[in-house]
Parts: C-alpha cells; structure tokens; sequence
C-alpha cells in the first residue's frame, strides 16, 4: 500500500499531509464504486481493514458482502446457506479469523499413546449449520501384520454459531445493526463420522479452546529401581512439526507451577509403580493448544477421546498439549520409476505394529546422511510417541543382488520390490524398557506402500501412505 499524499506549500515550509477523506491509502474516497470495489479485489484482507480505516468515506466498503465471501472463499467456503442468520462479514471475522489457523493436523503428547486432531472447515448440510470440527483419528488395535487400517474420524469438538441449548435449531434473521450470535465451542464427544458405527452422543455442551504457554516439562515413567525417560514431544529437532502454523488466536494460560515431579514420585508407594510423572528435561517445547472441558471424565467421555488409558497410574493431571502436524499427503511415485528417490517417501503413513495394531508415523528424508526416518506420531505401551521407529538407507549397489536373494527365500510369493532399503528399528519391553536397536530391510512395493522385515521378530509388517479422507467425506 502506498502512503498518505504529502504536499510543499509554495512558499515553503514542512509538507502537509492530505487528509483521509481526500486521498485514503492511493485511492481516492470519491471514485465510482465499482473502481474501488475493483482495486479493493486485490488488496490483502489486513490491507483492506487498514484503507477502510483510514475514512468513514471507505469504511462503507467493509460491509460489502462480497468482498467478505471473496475471503471466505479463500478458506474454501463457497456456499453460506448453512450458516443462516450470519453476514460473510461475521462468518470471518467471528469463525473463520479467529479459528481459521486450527484447519489441519494436530498431535498431542498424550503419555506413550499420544493422538491426532484434524480440525475441517464444515460448510453444513440439510440437517446441521456450518463450522470448524475437530475429530479425533482412532486407529484399530486389531490389524493384522500386512493389513494396517486408515483411521476413522470421532467427533469432538464444533465451533459455530450454535449453542448448546438447541444445536440443531437454526438462528433467525439477524436485522440490520444488531451483532449477530457469538460463536460458541461445543464439546461433542463420541461422535463417529467415518469409519465406524454411530455412537449416541450425550448432548454437546460449551468447552474451551487454550493455548498452553512453553514449557521444559518432559514425562518419565518411575520404577522401583529405575526411571524412563519418555521422549521429547516435540524434540529439539522434529520433522513432523509444522513451524508454519502457530496456535490460533486463543487465551494463553501459563504452564502450572505445581507438578507431580521427583520429589513428589519418591513419595509414592512403591507398591503402586510404575507410574507416569513430569520433571524438566532441556528441551523446551513450544506453546501448544489444549481443549477444557468443563464437566468431569465420569460425565463427558470426551476425555478419553484425548487421552487412552495407561496400564499404571498417571500423575500428570495437566491437559494433553496439541502441536501443529504437518500435513503431508503426497502423491507416491512408483519404485521402478527413473524419477524415484528416498525423498519420495516423505510424509504421513500409517502400519502395522503386531499385537499393538496400527499406528501413525511420519516419514522424512535426511538430505545429509541420505536416510528415511520413521517417527512415531500415536504410540504404545512399548515404544511410545516421538521415538523414531526406524531409519533406513538405501542398499549399497555391492549388496543389492544378495539382498534381493535373502528377500526372495522369505518372501517367494510377493517377487522383489525394485527399491530395497536396509537399516534399524527401535524395539523394546512394556513401559518402554529394555530398549534395543535392530536391523531390518525394508522393501518399497509400491508408490503407497513400504513392507518391512523385522530381523528380530523374524517377521514382516506394513506400512501405507495416508492419503487423506475418503472423497465421500462430507
């Protein structure tokens, strides 16, 4: 944007600067409206509030409603019918502005299991208004070794212009000069979208979106004898976390002081550990997002939707903390095809992890040592969140034909994939013990799909590329 107009008298003197109402921002108040309603296309939403400013002349434009569901659009939102009572104008401005930065992935640091939140734009249909939904992915703890299962998709949360009174009503006409409703954030736990029958929903009540400030706290898990230390969630250096996003412009509450740490575990009965606890650890993890509900576990199952029960108690009371995940669904490209390389493999998959059943990974090329890692985003009771799950390379050319040879005496029926990449994975006992590193090969099937040979348990899992929700998704 250009500045305010300034003027030198003839006589000298300082400049004078012309007024809004003569010359707002290089346009002029009084051209005919269609010309400003054009220019003001290609302004930025921040610049067309600051030049609407600038005069009561312009600041007519800013009820434009066009201009509003231009930037609705940007969101994807093409139809408003759903939303019935609300301006494009409030629709931003109340839902879109605000809460717009929680579209995407979420990862949670939840103790050994972890979970992950999408957050939708819902433009509404026929029988519910419009908003932003947040489901909770709910992966199977029954899939078989080869056959990992997408996850289905729970509601837990809506944030719209309805209340819980009557969630399903439609809200009148708004007149002219009357604000029309606030936006409300809705609890709405155990709701199955996708993927899984329906579950009776208790009715939705009022709960809160909080942005949780930084912290150093890291969760261990004591023994009797001994202490784990669970990884860092985020580490230092975490592939997965999208740097890009931050939190949305929620109200921050500072970390707590009081926490069940060292001290407070050694007084714990000993009887009663292993048990969960939260110390500081050097690395500080970012600001984060975290969901409140008002009611107790006993009342709203929504708090189990965020955390999974542990098989040990659990001291830490705080809320899960939600981190940006990157939404990385790419396209695949096929193992025997030139263009191929490890980087291919980059983003969201989900696989097999035996008796565990499936879990989400995130996979990401290191350009330096030329390797694919595997980082847990949901865990287990034995190698939780965080961890890298594996990491390979690809094969050196000298190994590849006995490599192919090995893979085909294991797997005669399945052929040799034309990509075989060689390296280790983290295995370990209940409670994250008795931790070992060991080798595996990995074979690249497909575009969308990496089978794996774990060495020491002398069996093969698989691992799928997560492409996103079926396409019937409303």
């Amino acid at each position: 944007m250009t500045d305010l107009a300034t003027s030198r008298p003839s006589g000298g003197g300082p400049p004078q600067v012309s007024t809004g109402a003569e010359f707002a921002g290089g346009v002029r108040p009084d051209l005919p409206f269609d010309i400003i309603h054009t220019l003001l296309d290609y302004t930025s939403i921040f610049d067309l509030v600051n030049l609407c400013s600038t005069c009561r002349a312009l600041r007519v434009h800013l009820k434009n409603e066009s201009l509003w569901r231009r930037v609705c659009l940007s969101y994807g939102l093409k139809d408003l019918a759903y939303f019935p009572g609300q301006s494009a104008y409030s629709i931003y401005t109340q839902l879109l502005h605000p809460y717009g930065p929680l579209i995407g992935l979420w990862a949670n640091d939840s103790p050994f299991y972890g979970k992950v939140m999408e957050f939708r734009l819902f433009p509404g249909d026929e029988s519910e208004q419009g908003g932003i939904l947040g489901e909770v992915w709910v992966f199977s703890s029954t899939a078989p070794p080869d056959s990992p299962v997408p996850p289905s998709y729970t509601r837990a949360v809506k944030i719209s212009f309805e209340d819980e009174v009557s969630p399903s009503s439609k809200s009148p006409e708004t007149p002219d000069g009357i604000q029309p409703s606030a936006v409300h954030v809705l609890c709405c736990p155990t709701r199955a979208t996708i993927g899984g029958p329906a579950i009776p929903s208790p009715p939705p009540h009022r709960c809160s979106l909080v942005r949780l400030s930084a912290t150093s706290l890291g969760k261990f898990l004591q023994f009797y004898r001994k202490k784990v230390i669970l990884p860092d969630f985020p580490a230092h250096i975490s592939p997965w976390y999208d740097r890009t996003r931050g939190c949305p412009r929620i109200m921050e509450i500072p970390e707590i002081k009081r926490h069940s740490g060292e001290e407070e575990i050694k007084l714990y009965p000993a009887a009663r550990l292993p048990a969960v606890f939260v110390a500081p650890t050097a690395v500080v993890k970012p600001a984060a997002m975290s969901i409140h509900c008002p009611l107790p576990a006993s009342e709203c199952p929504s708090h189990s939707l965020h955390t999974t029960t542990l098989p040990f108690p659990n001291l830490d009371l705080r809320p899960p903390r939600y981190y940006p995940l990157k939404d990385s669904i790419l396209h695949g490209v096929e193992p025997d095809a030139y263009d191929w390389a490890a980087d291919c493999l980059d983003g969201l998959w989900y696989g097999s992890y035996g008796p565990n059943g499936t879990e989400c990974i995130y996979l990401a090329h290191d350009d330096e040592r030329d390797t694919v890692e595997a980082t847990k985003i949901t865990g287990d009771v034995h190698v939780p969140r965080g961890c890298v799950s594996w990491m390979v390379r690809l094969a050196p050319a000298n190994q590849r034909q006995t490599l192919q040879g090995y893979w085909a005496s294991l797997r005669p029926e399945s052929g040799v994939p034309h990509q075989l990449l060689i390296g280790h994975g983290t295995i370990a006992g209940r409670g994250f013990t008795d931790m070992a590193i060991v080798e595996l090969m990995a074979g690249v099937m497909s575009a969308d799909q990496i089978d794996i040979f774990w060495a020491e348990l002398h069996e093969f899992r698989t691992y799928k590329r997560y492409k996103g929700r079926p396409t019937a998704t409303a």
